[in-house]
């Protein structure tokens, strides 16, 4: 029987294996994402495909996961009291890069922190290990390697770990030592870090990235070389010979060059190369596709042509894209919380308090309407008073800022349109219609 330490050992070991190999597959993704693929590609070929044709690095990647995040895309109002608005000036982009990365990567770890100016900061961690009581959904502590400037040549800094759970923060180094001057009693009483999920969790933490997509984004990338590579050589054919001196050196052919064959035995040709380009490309495109319905998208490709589909019909086209984002937004709801929790402790600890609740209003992206329908529906909300001429304003100038400033435009530019209608001898805006008689004289 095994003893009771070779069983730990080996369960550690287990454990230490995936977090390696999770890290490796992060790694992956964000190259992915930021289209650095060749390492990726060049692993099947050889080195000399290389000096025949360039790798192909297509990335469809980064638009497929830009695509699939729409929690923050039209926006987010919140409401945590009147400094809250003066203290979240970083937290939409954070939150919009936090939600592409969770789609990415699938898990990701977010550190907010309160700076001397009083504005809440958001690190995004996209490796780490977490550390578990009884749930083990819910991590109570989490390491993660501190992110060194690689790009300052003058940096000889070695890697170290940043660690937090909810009484301390402590500094390790590569080793595993506690740099003890880096120890810090941070006094919040949670656990700083935020977890956010691409899915609800299943049987373990971690839940699964994009791997769909990058694997078909692998494959169309080697795909594309092979057919730069095989065009190149094989587009117009293979030359061949028989019945000559293989000793003897014959100029490269071409339309100004003459092959001269001294044997009268000797032949020359040219073979057609036996793959199909069209085809090819059908299969690329049918990878493409099939991983894009996967996740809910559809692609046009620039050779269907056909009418800009309407407003409508792009609602019923993303009906199952719509359905998600339902789903997400409850989801997205419960981080809002949790960061806030963490939002308020920093405040506090800063002799700062917010409202104990978060007041959330997620604004759902919009289709594009004609122009005829948007002045239909911009007249049926301000009639039923759901919005007013100030908020309309904003809404076609966001550069005006807050709801003063565009009320304060509004009234000018209706002064000055209400004075050139008295000289025009038109209605005013606020006088009712003229009523028309459409009776016909008989």
């Amino acid at each position: 029987m095994l003893s009771d330490e070779t069983i730990k050992n080996a369960l550690q070991d287990l454990k230490l294996e995936r977090i390696r190999m999770r890290d490796e597959e992060v790694n992956k993704q964000l190259d992915y994402y930021s289209s650095n693929t060749n390492k990726y590609t060049s692993e099947y070929f050889d080195g000399a495909t290389s000096k025949e044709a360039p790798m192909s690095n297509y990335n469809f990647t980064a638009r497929f996961i830009d695509k699939m995040s729409r929690i923050y895309q039209a926006g987010v109002k919140r409401n945590g009291g009147a400094k809250y608005s003066d203290m979240i000036l970083n937290k939409d982009v954070a939150m919009k890069h936090q939600e592409k990365m969770s789609n990415l990567n699938g898990t990701m770890a977010l550190l907010p922190s309160l700076g001397k100016d009083i504005v809440f900061k958001y690190q995004q961690i996209y490796k780490f290990v977490p550390f578990f009581g009884k749930d083990a959904l819910n991590p109570i502590a989490v390491a993660y390697p501190i992110m060194l400037p690689v790009s300052d040549p003058s940096n000889t800094a070695e890697l170290g770990w940043g660690y937090y759970d909810d009484t301390v923060y402590k500094q390790f180094d590569n080793d595993g030592g506690v740099i003890h001057e880096s120890t810090i009693n941070h006094g919040l009483g949670i656990l700083p870090v935020i977890f956010t999920h691409k899915d609800h969790q299943l049987d373990e933490f971690f839940v699964e990235g994009a791997t769909d997509i990058i694997t078909a984004n692998e494959q169309v990338n080697v795909t594309m070389t092979e057919l730069a590579v095989g065009s190149r050589y094989q587009l117009w054919g293979q030359p061949w010979m028989t019945g000559v001196d293989s000793d003897k050196s014959y100029s490269r052919m071409g339309v100004n060059n003459i092959i001269a064959l001294d044997d009268p035995d000797s032949k020359f040709g040219i073979e057609s190369p036996g793959g199909d380009l069209e085809t090819s490309v059908d299969l690329v495109k049918f990878m493409v596709e099939l991983v894009a319905q996967n996740n809910h998208l559809w692609i046009t490709w620039s050779e269907q042509g056909g009418e800009v589909p309407s407003g409508i019909s792009l609602m019923i086209r993303d009906l199952e894209r719509h359905e998600d984002y339902v789903d997400d937004i409850e989801l997205w709801r419960l981080y809002e919380d949790q960061i806030y929790e963490v939002e308020k402790a920093l405040a506090k600890a800063r002799g700062v308090t917010l409202d104990e609740k978060l007041g959330l209003d997620f604004i759902p992206p919009e289709y594009p309407l004609s122009t005829n329908d948007q002045i239909i529906w911009d007249d049926h909300r301000l009639r039923l008073d759901l919005i007013t001429n100030a908020e309309l304003t904003l809404e076609y100038n966001e550069d005006l800022g807050t709801i003063a400033k565009a009320n304060k435009a509004w009234e000018k530019r209706k002064k000055i349109n209400d004075k050139n209608r008295d000289k025009l001898q038109l209605p005013k805006v606020s006088d009712p219609a003229p009523k028309v008689d459409n009776r016909i004289d008989q």
